[in-house]
Protein backbone atom coordinates (compact mmCIF):
# COMPACT_ATOMS: atom_id res chain seq x y z
CA UNK A 1 0.00 0.00 0.00
CA UNK A 2 1.45 3.45 -1.15
CA UNK A 3 1.86 6.45 1.83
CA UNK A 4 -0.94 7.99 -0.44
CA UNK A 5 -3.42 5.90 -0.11
CA UNK A 6 -2.55 4.98 3.64
CA UNK A 7 -3.08 8.79 4.16
CA UNK A 8 -6.33 9.24 2.32
CA UNK A 9 -8.01 6.37 3.83
CA UNK A 10 -8.05 8.73 6.78
CA UNK A 11 -11.25 9.71 7.86
CA UNK A 12 -12.43 13.29 9.54
CA UNK A 13 -13.13 10.80 13.03
CA UNK A 14 -9.64 10.42 12.56
CA UNK A 15 -7.43 7.87 11.15
CA UNK A 16 -7.60 3.99 10.60
CA UNK A 17 -5.04 3.25 13.54
CA UNK A 18 -3.84 -0.40 13.10
CA UNK A 19 -2.24 -0.38 16.42
CA UNK A 20 -5.85 0.63 18.13
CA UNK A 21 -7.72 -0.55 15.85
CA UNK A 22 -10.94 -0.51 18.53
CA UNK A 23 -10.37 3.15 18.95
CA UNK A 24 -10.78 4.00 15.01
CA UNK A 25 -13.99 1.35 15.49
CA UNK A 26 -15.23 3.64 18.17
CA UNK A 27 -14.67 6.81 16.39
CA UNK A 28 -16.76 5.53 13.55
CA UNK A 29 -19.21 3.60 15.39
CA UNK A 30 -20.30 6.17 18.33
CA UNK A 31 -22.17 8.35 16.18
CA UNK A 32 -23.89 5.63 14.32
CA UNK A 33 -25.00 4.70 17.48
CA UNK A 34 -26.91 8.18 18.32
CA UNK A 35 -27.80 7.95 14.62
CA UNK A 36 -29.56 4.73 14.84
CA UNK A 37 -31.41 5.70 18.11
CA UNK A 38 -32.83 8.32 16.79
CA UNK A 39 -34.11 7.01 13.63
CA UNK A 40 -35.70 3.72 15.93
CA UNK A 41 -37.32 7.06 17.79
CA UNK A 42 -38.85 8.22 15.11
CA UNK A 43 -41.21 5.12 14.82
CA UNK A 44 -40.73 4.48 18.59
CA UNK A 45 -42.38 8.00 19.55
CA UNK A 46 -44.99 7.31 16.88
CA UNK A 47 -45.89 4.00 18.63
CA UNK A 48 -45.72 5.48 22.61
CA UNK A 49 -48.39 8.47 21.42
CA UNK A 50 -50.36 6.58 18.93
CA UNK A 51 -50.57 3.37 21.47
CA UNK A 52 -52.34 5.81 23.91
CA UNK A 53 -54.87 6.09 21.23
CA UNK A 54 -56.39 2.41 21.78
CA UNK A 55 -55.24 -1.26 20.42
CA UNK A 56 -56.47 -0.63 16.85
CA UNK A 57 -54.74 3.03 16.58
CA UNK A 58 -51.51 0.89 17.58
CA UNK A 59 -51.68 -2.53 15.65
CA UNK A 60 -52.88 0.05 12.18
CA UNK A 61 -49.89 2.24 12.96
CA UNK A 62 -47.61 -0.82 13.31
CA UNK A 63 -48.54 -2.80 10.53
CA UNK A 64 -48.18 0.70 8.71
CA UNK A 65 -44.44 0.01 9.44
CA UNK A 66 -44.48 -3.40 7.96
CA UNK A 67 -45.26 -1.42 4.51
CA UNK A 68 -42.96 1.18 5.50
CA UNK A 69 -40.15 -1.39 5.73
CA UNK A 70 -40.68 -2.35 1.46
CA UNK A 71 -39.27 1.10 1.02
CA UNK A 72 -36.10 0.43 2.95
CA UNK A 73 -35.49 -1.98 -0.12
CA UNK A 74 -34.69 0.55 -2.61
CA UNK A 75 -32.81 2.46 -0.12
CA UNK A 76 -31.09 0.08 1.20
CA UNK A 77 -29.83 -1.10 -2.69
CA UNK A 78 -28.52 2.55 -3.33
CA UNK A 79 -27.05 3.40 0.25
CA UNK A 80 -24.89 -0.44 0.26
CA UNK A 81 -23.84 0.09 -3.03
CA UNK A 82 -22.91 4.22 -2.31
CA UNK A 83 -21.38 2.83 0.80
CA UNK A 84 -19.46 0.31 -0.28
CA UNK A 85 -18.22 2.39 -4.16
CA UNK A 86 -17.12 5.58 -1.97
CA UNK A 87 -15.45 3.67 1.02
CA UNK A 88 -13.37 1.94 -2.36
CA UNK A 89 -12.97 5.75 -3.68
CA UNK A 90 -12.08 7.39 -0.59
CA UNK A 91 -9.02 4.74 0.59
CA UNK A 92 -7.82 4.55 -2.75
CA UNK A 93 -7.41 8.46 -2.45
CA UNK A 94 -10.25 9.19 -5.09
CA UNK A 95 -12.44 11.64 -3.59
CA UNK A 96 -14.11 12.92 -7.09
CA UNK A 97 -14.64 9.45 -8.00
CA UNK A 98 -16.65 9.07 -4.78
CA UNK A 99 -18.50 12.73 -5.13
CA UNK A 100 -19.41 11.28 -8.83
CA UNK A 101 -21.49 8.18 -6.60
CA UNK A 102 -22.71 10.39 -4.82
CA UNK A 103 -24.62 12.70 -7.13
CA UNK A 104 -26.04 9.20 -8.63
CA UNK A 105 -27.25 8.22 -5.40
CA UNK A 106 -28.40 11.20 -4.45
CA UNK A 107 -31.15 11.23 -7.92
CA UNK A 108 -31.66 7.53 -7.47
CA UNK A 109 -32.78 8.22 -4.19
CA UNK A 110 -35.17 10.94 -5.23
CA UNK A 111 -36.77 8.76 -7.64
CA UNK A 112 -37.20 5.80 -5.53
CA UNK A 113 -38.74 7.40 -2.75
CA UNK A 114 -41.79 9.36 -5.10
CA UNK A 115 -42.25 5.87 -6.50
CA UNK A 116 -42.44 4.62 -3.05
CA UNK A 117 -44.97 7.33 -1.67
CA UNK A 118 -47.00 6.68 -4.73
CA UNK A 119 -47.09 2.98 -3.86
CA UNK A 120 -48.18 3.95 -0.01
CA UNK A 121 -50.78 6.39 -1.33
CA UNK A 122 -52.61 4.23 -3.47
CA UNK A 123 -51.82 0.71 -2.40
CA UNK A 124 -51.26 0.97 1.69
CA UNK A 125 -55.31 0.17 1.95
CA UNK A 126 -54.68 -2.97 0.13
CA UNK A 127 -51.26 -3.97 1.78
CA UNK A 128 -53.00 -3.58 5.32
CA UNK A 129 -55.86 -6.09 4.30
CA UNK A 130 -53.20 -8.48 2.57
CA UNK A 131 -51.29 -8.31 5.97
CA UNK A 132 -54.77 -8.95 7.81
CA UNK A 133 -55.34 -5.88 9.81
CA UNK A 134 -59.30 -6.15 11.32
CA UNK A 135 -61.47 -3.11 9.83
CA UNK A 136 -60.95 -0.57 12.36
CA UNK A 137 -57.42 -0.88 12.54
CA UNK A 138 -57.15 -0.90 8.37
CA UNK A 139 -58.74 2.35 8.52
CA UNK A 140 -56.08 3.97 10.92
CA UNK A 141 -52.78 2.01 9.07
CA UNK A 142 -53.94 3.68 5.50
CA UNK A 143 -54.63 7.32 7.71
CA UNK A 144 -51.14 7.18 8.64
CA UNK A 145 -49.13 5.74 5.29
CA UNK A 146 -51.14 8.59 3.04
CA UNK A 147 -49.63 11.14 5.48
CA UNK A 148 -46.77 9.76 5.73
CA UNK A 149 -46.14 9.13 2.06
CA UNK A 150 -45.75 12.91 1.34
CA UNK A 151 -41.95 12.88 3.07
CA UNK A 152 -40.67 9.22 1.43
CA UNK A 153 -39.06 11.10 -1.65
CA UNK A 154 -37.05 13.39 1.63
CA UNK A 155 -36.75 9.97 3.62
CA UNK A 156 -35.14 8.04 1.34
CA UNK A 157 -32.72 11.24 0.26
CA UNK A 158 -31.64 11.52 4.53
CA UNK A 159 -31.08 7.66 4.10
CA UNK A 160 -28.90 7.60 1.44
CA UNK A 161 -27.20 11.11 1.92
CA UNK A 162 -26.20 9.25 5.54
CA UNK A 163 -24.93 5.94 4.20
CA UNK A 164 -22.64 8.00 1.52
CA UNK A 165 -21.25 10.08 4.43
CA UNK A 166 -20.74 7.39 6.60
CA UNK A 167 -18.59 5.41 3.49
CA UNK A 168 -16.34 8.28 3.21
CA UNK A 169 -15.96 8.20 7.00
CA UNK A 170 -17.79 10.64 8.29
CA UNK A 171 -20.45 9.40 10.79
CA UNK A 172 -21.24 12.34 13.06
CA UNK A 173 -22.86 14.54 10.70
CA UNK A 174 -25.62 11.71 10.03
CA UNK A 175 -25.55 11.82 13.47
CA UNK A 176 -26.42 15.27 14.08
CA UNK A 177 -28.86 15.22 10.81
CA UNK A 178 -30.52 12.01 12.82
CA UNK A 179 -30.99 13.97 16.19
CA UNK A 180 -32.53 16.79 14.53
CA UNK A 181 -35.10 14.68 12.66
CA UNK A 182 -36.18 13.18 15.67
CA UNK A 183 -36.33 16.06 17.65
CA UNK A 184 -38.79 17.39 14.75
CA UNK A 185 -40.96 13.94 14.78
CA UNK A 186 -41.38 14.50 18.20
CA UNK A 187 -42.35 18.08 18.34
CA UNK A 188 -44.79 17.74 14.66
CA UNK A 189 -46.15 14.16 15.84
CA UNK A 190 -47.35 15.46 19.66
CA UNK A 191 -48.69 18.69 18.20
CA UNK A 192 -50.72 17.37 15.82
CA UNK A 193 -51.68 14.12 17.46
CA UNK A 194 -53.01 15.56 20.76
CA UNK A 195 -53.78 19.10 18.93
CA UNK A 196 -51.57 21.04 21.17
CA UNK A 197 -51.50 24.85 21.18
CA UNK A 198 -53.83 26.22 18.24
CA UNK A 199 -52.77 23.02 16.13
CA UNK A 200 -55.57 20.42 15.69
CA UNK A 201 -56.42 17.50 17.10
CA UNK A 202 -55.57 14.79 14.53
CA UNK A 203 -55.06 11.60 16.07
CA UNK A 204 -53.31 9.49 13.50
CA UNK A 205 -53.22 11.04 11.09
CA UNK A 206 -51.04 13.67 12.78
CA UNK A 207 -48.74 10.81 13.16
CA UNK A 208 -48.01 10.88 9.96
CA UNK A 209 -47.42 14.51 9.33
CA UNK A 210 -45.17 14.34 12.01
CA UNK A 211 -43.14 11.36 9.79
CA UNK A 212 -43.18 13.44 7.18
CA UNK A 213 -42.56 16.88 8.11
CA UNK A 214 -39.17 15.78 9.93
CA UNK A 215 -38.88 13.96 6.54
CA UNK A 216 -38.44 17.30 4.85
CA UNK A 217 -36.34 18.99 7.08
CA UNK A 218 -33.78 16.31 7.44
CA UNK A 219 -33.88 16.06 3.26
CA UNK A 220 -32.74 19.90 3.19
CA UNK A 221 -29.96 19.66 5.61
CA UNK A 222 -28.52 16.86 4.07
CA UNK A 223 -28.72 18.94 0.47
CA UNK A 224 -27.16 22.01 2.85
CA UNK A 225 -24.09 19.56 3.79
CA UNK A 226 -23.76 18.22 1.31
CA UNK A 227 -23.40 21.02 -0.92
CA UNK A 228 -21.14 23.26 1.55
CA UNK A 229 -18.34 21.84 0.40
CA UNK A 230 -16.68 20.79 3.59
CA UNK A 231 -17.07 17.38 3.39
CA UNK A 232 -14.60 14.73 1.62
CA UNK A 233 -17.49 14.10 -1.11
CA UNK A 234 -18.97 16.88 -2.33
CA UNK A 235 -22.49 17.17 -4.40
CA UNK A 236 -23.00 20.26 -6.80
CA UNK A 237 -26.54 22.08 -7.36
CA UNK A 238 -25.51 22.20 -10.73
CA UNK A 239 -24.93 19.18 -11.75
CA UNK A 240 -27.88 17.52 -9.84
CA UNK A 241 -29.19 15.87 -12.80
CA UNK A 242 -26.27 14.80 -14.56
CA UNK A 243 -26.41 10.61 -14.51
CA UNK A 244 -23.13 8.82 -14.69
CA UNK A 245 -25.04 5.06 -15.71
CA UNK A 246 -21.45 3.21 -15.52
CA UNK A 247 -21.49 4.83 -11.84
CA UNK A 248 -24.93 3.88 -11.27
CA UNK A 249 -23.87 0.42 -12.60
CA UNK A 250 -21.32 -0.42 -10.29
CA UNK A 251 -23.45 1.07 -7.45
CA UNK A 252 -26.16 -1.26 -7.99
CA UNK A 253 -24.24 -4.18 -8.99
CA UNK A 254 -23.18 -3.92 -4.95
CA UNK A 255 -26.51 -2.86 -3.88
CA UNK A 256 -29.16 -4.32 -5.82
CA UNK A 257 -28.62 -7.91 -3.85
CA UNK A 258 -28.81 -5.81 -0.47
CA UNK A 259 -31.98 -4.68 -1.99
CA UNK A 260 -33.49 -7.49 -2.75
CA UNK A 261 -32.06 -9.13 0.45
CA UNK A 262 -34.40 -6.31 2.13
CA UNK A 263 -37.40 -7.34 -0.20
CA UNK A 264 -37.50 -11.08 0.26
CA UNK A 265 -37.07 -10.50 4.14
CA UNK A 266 -39.96 -8.11 3.90
CA UNK A 267 -42.14 -10.38 2.09
CA UNK A 268 -41.29 -13.03 4.57
CA UNK A 269 -41.87 -10.89 7.46
CA UNK A 270 -45.26 -9.68 6.24
CA UNK A 271 -45.94 -13.78 5.56
CA UNK A 272 -44.61 -14.15 9.59
CA UNK A 273 -46.48 -10.91 11.01
CA UNK A 274 -49.35 -12.79 9.02
CA UNK A 275 -49.25 -15.80 11.08
CA UNK A 276 -48.86 -13.66 14.12
CA UNK A 277 -51.99 -11.73 12.90
CA UNK A 278 -54.47 -14.70 12.94
CA UNK A 279 -54.31 -14.79 16.71
CA UNK A 280 -55.69 -11.42 16.84
CA UNK A 281 -55.29 -7.65 17.64
CA UNK A 282 -53.81 -8.30 20.97
CA UNK A 283 -51.31 -10.32 19.81
CA UNK A 284 -50.69 -8.75 16.93
CA UNK A 285 -50.55 -5.16 19.18
CA UNK A 286 -47.83 -7.51 21.65
CA UNK A 287 -46.17 -8.13 18.44
CA UNK A 288 -46.00 -4.75 17.26
CA UNK A 289 -44.78 -2.25 20.24
CA UNK A 290 -42.28 -5.55 21.16
CA UNK A 291 -40.66 -4.51 17.47
CA UNK A 292 -40.31 -1.41 17.99
CA UNK A 293 -38.44 -1.54 21.75
CA UNK A 294 -36.80 -4.69 19.73
CA UNK A 295 -35.61 -1.63 17.36
CA UNK A 296 -33.60 -0.14 19.37
CA UNK A 297 -31.76 -3.24 20.59
CA UNK A 298 -30.12 -3.30 17.38
CA UNK A 299 -28.49 -0.19 16.89
CA UNK A 300 -24.93 -0.81 18.90
CA UNK A 301 -24.76 -4.00 16.63
CA UNK A 302 -25.86 -1.99 13.71
CA UNK A 303 -23.37 0.90 14.26
CA UNK A 304 -20.84 -1.50 14.76
CA UNK A 305 -21.75 -3.38 11.47
CA UNK A 306 -21.85 0.22 9.82
CA UNK A 307 -18.28 1.14 11.25
CA UNK A 308 -17.00 -2.38 10.21
CA UNK A 309 -18.73 -1.50 6.36
CA UNK A 310 -16.80 1.98 6.40
CA UNK A 311 -13.41 0.22 7.76
CA UNK A 312 -13.05 -2.97 5.46
CA UNK A 313 -14.67 -0.98 1.80
CA UNK A 314 -11.42 1.67 2.94
CA UNK A 315 -9.19 -0.79 3.71
CA UNK A 316 -9.44 -2.85 0.38
CA UNK A 317 -9.54 0.35 -1.35
CA UNK A 318 -5.81 0.92 0.04
CA UNK A 319 -4.90 -2.79 -0.78
CA UNK A 320 -4.94 -3.75 2.87
CA UNK A 321 -7.20 -7.15 3.13
CA UNK A 322 -5.37 -8.03 6.02
CA UNK A 323 -6.33 -4.66 8.11
CA UNK A 324 -9.81 -5.48 6.82
CA UNK A 325 -9.96 -8.49 8.52
CA UNK A 326 -8.58 -7.28 11.84
CA UNK A 327 -10.90 -4.26 11.40
CA UNK A 328 -13.74 -7.26 11.16
CA UNK A 329 -13.08 -9.44 14.17
CA UNK A 330 -12.59 -6.63 16.39
CA UNK A 331 -15.79 -4.79 15.94
CA UNK A 332 -17.75 -8.56 16.52
CA UNK A 333 -16.14 -9.20 19.48
CA UNK A 334 -17.03 -5.54 20.89
CA UNK A 335 -20.58 -6.25 18.91
CA UNK A 336 -20.34 -9.58 21.31
CA UNK A 337 -20.11 -8.07 24.50
CA UNK A 338 -22.87 -4.79 24.38
CA UNK A 339 -25.68 -7.32 23.15
CA UNK A 340 -25.05 -9.48 25.77
CA UNK A 341 -25.55 -7.08 28.21
CA UNK A 342 -28.43 -5.44 26.65
CA UNK A 343 -29.93 -9.37 26.56
CA UNK A 344 -29.84 -9.73 30.15
CA UNK A 345 -31.37 -6.31 30.47
CA UNK A 346 -34.51 -7.50 28.04
CA UNK A 347 -34.63 -11.05 30.74
CA UNK A 348 -34.98 -8.75 33.47
CA UNK A 349 -36.72 -5.75 32.57
CA UNK A 350 -39.53 -6.42 29.35
CA UNK A 351 -42.66 -5.84 31.59
CA UNK A 352 -41.85 -2.42 32.73
CA UNK A 353 -40.17 -1.60 29.60
CA UNK A 354 -43.36 -2.77 27.95
CA UNK A 355 -45.71 -1.10 29.44
CA UNK A 356 -43.96 2.35 28.90
CA UNK A 357 -45.46 2.62 25.32
CA UNK A 358 -49.14 0.85 25.74
CA UNK A 359 -52.49 2.05 27.23
CA UNK A 360 -56.30 1.17 26.63
CA UNK A 361 -58.17 -1.40 28.28
CA UNK A 362 -56.31 -4.47 27.17
CA UNK A 363 -52.57 -3.32 28.39
CA UNK A 364 -51.93 -6.27 30.86
CA UNK A 365 -52.64 -8.80 27.86
CA UNK A 366 -50.68 -6.83 25.71
CA UNK A 367 -47.44 -6.04 28.01
CA UNK A 368 -47.98 -9.43 29.26
CA UNK A 369 -47.52 -10.58 26.22
CA UNK A 370 -44.41 -8.37 25.27
CA UNK A 371 -42.39 -9.41 28.79
CA UNK A 372 -42.66 -12.46 27.32
CA UNK A 373 -41.28 -11.66 23.66
CA UNK A 374 -38.48 -9.97 25.00
CA UNK A 375 -37.53 -12.39 27.00
CA UNK A 376 -37.38 -14.99 24.50
CA UNK A 377 -35.75 -12.60 21.78
CA UNK A 378 -32.62 -11.84 24.31
CA UNK A 379 -31.65 -15.28 23.42
CA UNK A 380 -31.26 -14.18 19.71
CA UNK A 381 -28.86 -11.51 20.24
CA UNK A 382 -25.07 -12.82 20.75
CA UNK A 383 -25.95 -14.52 17.80
CA UNK A 384 -27.43 -10.89 16.04
CA UNK A 385 -23.90 -9.35 17.06
CA UNK A 386 -22.33 -11.70 14.79
CA UNK A 387 -24.50 -11.47 12.00
CA UNK A 388 -24.40 -7.62 11.86
CA UNK A 389 -21.23 -7.16 12.03
CA UNK A 390 -19.26 -9.76 9.71
CA UNK A 391 -22.51 -9.00 7.69
CA UNK A 392 -21.59 -5.43 7.49
CA UNK A 393 -18.07 -6.87 6.60
CA UNK A 394 -19.36 -8.76 3.51
CA UNK A 395 -21.21 -6.02 2.35
CA UNK A 396 -18.38 -3.52 2.60
CA UNK A 397 -16.24 -5.84 0.45
CA UNK A 398 -18.97 -6.18 -2.24
CA UNK A 399 -20.24 -9.49 -1.14
CA UNK A 400 -23.52 -8.82 -1.19
CA UNK A 401 -25.00 -11.99 -2.72
CA UNK A 402 -23.54 -14.20 -0.36
CA UNK A 403 -25.69 -12.41 2.40
CA UNK A 404 -28.46 -12.17 -0.42
CA UNK A 405 -28.44 -16.28 0.48
CA UNK A 406 -27.77 -16.58 4.01
CA UNK A 407 -30.60 -14.15 4.66
CA UNK A 408 -33.06 -15.59 2.18
CA UNK A 409 -32.17 -19.06 3.55
CA UNK A 410 -32.68 -18.80 7.23
CA UNK A 411 -35.54 -16.64 6.88
CA UNK A 412 -37.77 -18.51 4.76
CA UNK A 413 -36.73 -22.32 6.00
CA UNK A 414 -35.80 -21.69 9.41
CA UNK A 415 -37.94 -19.06 10.96
CA UNK A 416 -41.25 -19.09 8.73
CA UNK A 417 -41.95 -22.84 9.03
CA UNK A 418 -41.32 -23.05 12.72
CA UNK A 419 -43.00 -20.13 13.21
CA UNK A 420 -46.43 -21.53 11.75
CA UNK A 421 -46.19 -24.99 13.60
CA UNK A 422 -44.81 -23.66 17.28
CA UNK A 423 -47.69 -20.53 17.25
CA UNK A 424 -50.30 -22.26 15.71
CA UNK A 425 -50.22 -26.13 15.51
CA UNK A 426 -48.39 -26.65 18.67
CA UNK A 427 -50.41 -23.49 20.53
CA UNK A 428 -47.45 -21.53 21.82
CA UNK A 429 -49.15 -18.36 20.08
CA UNK A 430 -46.95 -15.26 19.69
CA UNK A 431 -43.96 -16.27 21.70
CA UNK A 432 -43.87 -19.35 19.68
CA UNK A 433 -42.84 -17.26 16.18
CA UNK A 434 -40.47 -15.30 18.17
CA UNK A 435 -38.79 -18.59 19.29
CA UNK A 436 -38.40 -19.23 15.55
CA UNK A 437 -37.00 -16.01 14.38
CA UNK A 438 -34.13 -16.76 17.14
CA UNK A 439 -33.74 -20.18 15.43
CA UNK A 440 -33.42 -17.75 12.02
CA UNK A 441 -30.95 -15.12 13.80
CA UNK A 442 -28.87 -18.34 15.22
CA UNK A 443 -28.91 -20.02 11.96
CA UNK A 444 -27.70 -16.53 10.53
CA UNK A 445 -24.83 -15.72 12.64
CA UNK A 446 -23.24 -18.92 12.03
CA UNK A 447 -23.61 -19.07 8.14
CA UNK A 448 -22.05 -15.72 7.93
CA UNK A 449 -19.14 -16.50 10.15
CA UNK A 450 -18.25 -19.38 7.60
CA UNK A 451 -18.58 -17.55 4.29
CA UNK A 452 -16.47 -14.82 5.97
CA UNK A 453 -13.93 -17.33 7.85
CA UNK A 454 -13.53 -18.57 3.81
CA UNK A 455 -12.01 -15.45 2.85
CA UNK A 456 -13.30 -14.80 -1.12
CA UNK A 457 -14.71 -11.43 0.00
CA UNK A 458 -11.08 -10.09 -0.08
CA UNK A 459 -10.73 -10.80 -3.44
CA UNK A 460 -14.04 -8.88 -5.18
CA UNK A 461 -13.85 -6.30 -7.61
CA UNK A 462 -16.49 -3.15 -7.65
Amino acid sequence: MSTEAADVAATPSGPIDEANLIGSVIRLAWPVVVQQVSFSMVQLVDTALVGHLGEDALAGVRLAGQIFWFSQAGMVAIGIGSTAIIARNVGAGKPELASTTLRNAILMALCWGLLVGAGMWFLGNWGLGTLGAEEQARHEGTTYLKAAAVGMPLWSLVYVGSASLQGAGDTRTPMAIGIIVNICNVIIAYTLINGAGPAPKLDVLGSGGGFSGAAIIGGAIVIAVLASGTRIIHWHPWEAFRFDANDARRVLNVGLPAGVEQFQFNIAFMTYTRIIASLGTTALAAHGVTLAIQGLTFNVGFALSVATTALVGQSLGAGRPDLAERAAYVTMRYSLVFMLVLALSLMALGGPITDIFVGGENAGKVVHIGRQLLFVFAFAMPALAVSLTLGGALRGAGDTRAVLLIMAGTTWIVRLVPAYLLAITFGLGVPGAWIAAVLDINSRALLMWLRFRHGHWKEIKV
